[in-house]
């Protein structure tokens, strides 16, 4: 859906498609992509901040856009990379492998007495456990989370542009991976894409523990149960959904993607009564920043594994990554934004088998359509994708 713009060459194609898009005359059908990572650390603040029209100058026509372009890895300084690794070694979700390990090395090599430095761990972090964390909207546009955008190379396709003042929107953003870091890089981004920020959904064994729920809090996850999805959106917020959960993590390891949609009618419901529009996306590269091992070898090793994470609410997994650790790769991530399907047209507390259907029959088959037109752009020609 990427119509074609003609023009002498790339610059003045560009050019062409600003002047239509300030003056309200870009085709209905146009994407934009935006290179996040491409703006200095003040541009990219001013850009949040500023009007739709300095945004719609910093997007490019996807007629200009290369595989090439998608797939750069964003140069980053020794201090910037380092910091980065750090916060994700030891934040969410690695830090509940690498966090008792320091501690552990800490009390056995520096300090002498392990159980002295446990116990000096536990009450720093008990106050945190204990104290609330509200949404500070300023950390998503930190120096640190500018960097961890730079660091996943962090891109997107819009194939609408939200408007600062329409209809609160549920987007349905698969797949989860072993960790739905692309989630949290469209949280980081979308308000210099489009001037406003989104709430993200967790769940609740993901926010309770300390520094967990510090760094998630700060940036607006809430609490994915469904009272909290609700009143979220009828306060005229939008929400970011993996809709994979716990149970999609264990299909990390195909070959193709697969990600779970059809028995999350949830969702569906959950729009149709706030007359939400739903937005189908795709965040292409999740699935390739962590590796994971999920009982593969043993005997119903990833049935019990799966069955047992379930309970916790959480996966009970052994993951890796970059130096064999269980930090992220550098692999670009691309998200694709399509656009909206509504449901205000039919808004009712009660919605009917039909009624629920159509929206998810429309949400599935845009979904694949999203991933067949732009798995190209990312390098991705022979996968699939393939939906339960």
């Amino acid at each position: 859906v990427v119509s074609v713009c003609i023009a002498a060459d790339k610059e003045s194609c560009q050019q062409l498609f600003i002047l239509r898009r300030i003056m309200g005359k870009s085709k209905e059908d146009e994407a934009i992509f935006m290179d996040f990572c491409s703006f200095p650390v003040d541009e990219y603040r001013a850009l949040a901040n500023g009007t739709a029209e300095d945004r719609a100058k910093a997007t490019r026509p996807l007629s200009t856009v290369s595989t090439e372009d998608v797939l750069k890895v964003t140069e980053m300084s020794f201090l910037e990379e380092t910091a980065c690794v750090l916060l994700m070694a030891f934040g969410v979700p690695n830090g509940v492998f690498t966090f008792p390990a320091l501690v552990y090395l800490v009390g056995r090599f520096i300090v002498g007495n392990v159980k002295l430095t446990a116990g000096i761990a536990v009450a720093l972090l008990l106050p945190l456990a204990i104290m609330p964390q509200k949404f500070v909207p300023s950390s998503l546009q930190s120096w640190l989370a500018i960097q961890v955008v730079k660091y996943f190379s962090y891109r997107m396709v819009i194939e609408a542009v939200p408007e600062a003042k329409g209809r609160q929107r549920i987007m349905v953003a698969p797949p989860h991976g072993v960790f739905p870091y692309g989630n949290i890089l469209a949280m980081l981004a979308y308000k210099t894409l489009c001037g406003i920020t989104f709430r993200g959904l967790a769940a609740s064994s993901a926010l309770a523990p300390p520094v967990f729920k510090q760094i998630l809090r700060s940036i607006g996850v809430v609490d994915a149960s469904r009272h909290v999805a609700r009143k979220v959106l009828e306060r005229g917020e939008s929400l970011g959904i993996s809709t994979g959960g716990v149970a999609e993590v264990f299909e990390t390891n195909e070959n193709d993607e697969c990600i779970l949609l059809k028995v999350r009618i949830g969702l569906i419901k959950l729009a149709i009564r706030t007359g939400s529009d739903l937005v189908p996306c795709y965040l292409f590269g999740n699935t390739k920043l962590l590796s994971c091992w999920a009982g593969e070898g043993l005997p119903r090793g990833r049935e019990i594994l799966e069955y047992i994470s379930r309970k916790v609410g959480f996966a009970l997994i052994i993951i890796f990554g970059r130096f064999g650790l269980p930090v992220p790769r550098r692999i670009p991530v691309l998200g694709v934004m399509g656009k909206p399907i509504p449901t205000h047209h039919m808004q009712c507390e009660d919605p009917t088998p039909e009624q629920i259907k159509e929206v998810q029959d429309k949400l599935i088959d845009e979904m694949q359509g999203i991933f067949d037109r732009y798995k190209g752009l990312y390098g991705w020609e022979e996968k699939h994708l393939i939906i339960k």
